[in-house]
C-alpha cells in the first residue's frame, strides 16, 4: 500500500532508539529466527530510560516492547528496509502468546485520538493497515485521523501538510468503496472531500448513493441541506463542464438562469462570455468581459480575454492597454506574448521584440513563445 505522508511522519523516528540484537545473545523468541548479521530492533526512546532508571536492562527490551516499537515504525516508514524482519518477528510473537497485533494497534491508535494525539493514533492505525492493507475498518479509521491531522496543520497555517492529509485520506476512502461498495460512512465523508475541492458533481452523486446505503436520520437530514445549498454550483459545473468539452450552447442553458440571482459571481460571468466568445459572440462576450472588470479591475484572465476580442475586432489600441496592464499585474510568457503580437500588429516592432524576447528568457521552451520568436524573425528579415 502507497502512502502520500510519510515524510510528515518521519520526525517521529526520532522517539525511538535501536539496538542489535545478535543471533547468538541471549534474546531469543520461539518461531523467529534472528538474520546471522544480527537485527536492529526499534524500542521507544520512554521505554528504554524506564529501564535505565530502574536498572533492569531487560525491561526495555522484551518481545511486547520491541512489537509496539516495530509497529510504531511500520506506522511511520511503510517502506522501512527492516520492516519484512519486524513483519516476521511481528508473527511469530502471535504464534507464541496471546497478543493480537491488529487489536493492538487498532486499541493503541483508539486511545492516542481519544487523548487528542492524533500523529501517534495515525501512525498505529498506519501501521495496522501496512500490515493488513485488507483490513476496511482499519483504512476507514486511518481516513478520519488523516482529517484531524489536517486539522491541526490547519491550525498551524500549514497549508501544504494540510491538503497532503487531506489528499490522503480522499484516495483512502476512494479505495474503500472500491474494496466494499456498501460502505456508507465511507461515502458521506468523500462526499466532504469532493465538495472542498469544488468537485460538486461528484460530491452529488456520491452523497445521494450514501443516502441509498442507510444512514441514520441526522446524517441524511445533513447531507440533504448539504445538497440543497450546492444545488448552483453543481448547475454552475455542469454548465462549465459543457463549454470547455466545446458545448457551448447546452452550457449556457445552464449558466445563463444563474445570472440574475449572482450577477457579482465573476466565474460565472467569466465562463458566460468564453463562451459566447468561442460561438464568435464577441459583442455579448466583450459585454461580460466588462461587467467582471467592474466588479474586479485587476483580473488577468478577464483583462486578456477582452483584448484578444478587441483584437479581434481589430481595436488594436485597445487590446494593447488591456494587456499593458495584464502584464503589469503578472508578467507571465503567454500575455507578453499577446502583448508582443498586439505591438507587431500595430507596427511597433521595437515593443514587439521586447515584450516577445522578454516571455523567451521567461520560458524558452513554451511552443507559443517560440512561434512568436519565429514569427518575430520574419518581421526582423524584411
Amino acid at each position: 500500500m502507497k502512502f502520500k505522508i510519510d515524510k510528515y511522519l518521519l520526525r517521529k523516528t526520532e522517539e525511538l532508539a535501536f539496538i542489535t540484537v545478535k543471533k547468538d545473545g541471549d534474546f531469543h523468541l520461539d518461531g523467529y529466527e534472528i538474520p546471522k548479521e544480527g537485527l536492529n530492533v526499534p524500542i521507544k526512546n520512554e521505554v528504554l530510560v524506564k529501564g535505565i532508571k530502574e536498572k533492569t536492562a531487560q525491561e526495555g527490551l522484551n518481545s511486547m516492547s520491541i512489537a509496539d516499537a516495530m509497529i510504531y515504525i511500520i506506522g511511520i516508514d511503510a517502506e522501512f528496509k527492516y520492516n519484512p524482519e519486524y513483519k516476521k518477528f511481528l508473527s511469530a510473537l502471535e504464534k507464541k502468546v496471546n497478543f493480537n497485533v491488529r487489536s493492538y494497534a487498532g486499541y493503541m491508535s483508539r486511545k492516542y485520538f481519544e487523548l487528542g494525539e492524533y500523529t501517534d493514533a495515525l501512525i498505529y492505525i498506519k501501521g495496522l493497515i501496512t500490515l493488513y492493507p485488507d483490513d476496511i475498518e482499519g483504512l476507514y479509521n486511518y481516513s478520519i485521523v488523516c482529517q484531524e491531522v489536517a486539522t491541526t496543520y490547519q491550525k498551524d497555517g500549514d497549508a501544504n501538510a494540510m491538503n497532503a492529509f487531506l489528499l490522503e485520506a480522499g484516495e483512502k476512502l476512494e479505495e474503500i468503496i472500491n474494496m466494499d461498495e456498501n460502505f456508507a460512512l465511507a461515502y458521506y465523508h468523500l462526499g466532504y472531500h469532493y465538495y472542498n475541492q469544488s468537485q460538486y458533481i461528484k460530491a452529488k452523486a456520491i452523497w445521494e448513493e450514501a443516502m441509498k446505503l442507510g444512514l441514520d436520520e441526522d446524517t441524511i437530514a445533513e447531507i440533504q441541506e448539504n445538497l440543497g445549498k450546492m444545488d448552483y454550483k453543481v448547475q454552475y459545473e455542469e454548465g462549465y463542464s459543457l463549454v470547455f468539452q466545446g458545448k457551448f450552447e447546452e452550457g449556457l442553458e445552464k449558466l445563463l438562469p444563474l445570472e440574475e440571482e449572482y450577477n457579482d459571481w465573476w466565474n460565472l460571468l467569466f465562463i458566460i462570455g468564453i463562451a459566447y466568445k468561442n460561438m464568435g459572440e464577441i459583442d455579448k462576450a466583450m459585454l461580460y468581459f466588462e461587467k467582471i472588470l467592474m466588479i474586479r479591475p485587476r483580473q488577468v484572465d478577464t483583462l486578456v480575454e477582452l483584448a484578444l476580442c478587441e483584437a479581434s475586432s481589430f481595436n488594436m489600441d485597445r487590446a494593447v492597454e488591456l494587456l499593458e496592464q495584464a502584464a503589469k499585474i503578472k508578467e507571465d510568457p503567454e500575455i507578453l506574448c499577446n502583448l508582443g503580437m498586439a505591438y507587431l500588429n500595430t507596427g511597433d516592432i521595437d515593443d514587439a521584440i521586447y515584450y516577445i524576447e522578454r516571455a523567451y528568457e521567461l520560458n524558452p521552451e513554451d511552443e507559443i513563445t517560440i512561434s512568436c520568436m519565429r514569427e518575430l524573425d520574419n518581421y526582423r528579415v524584411n
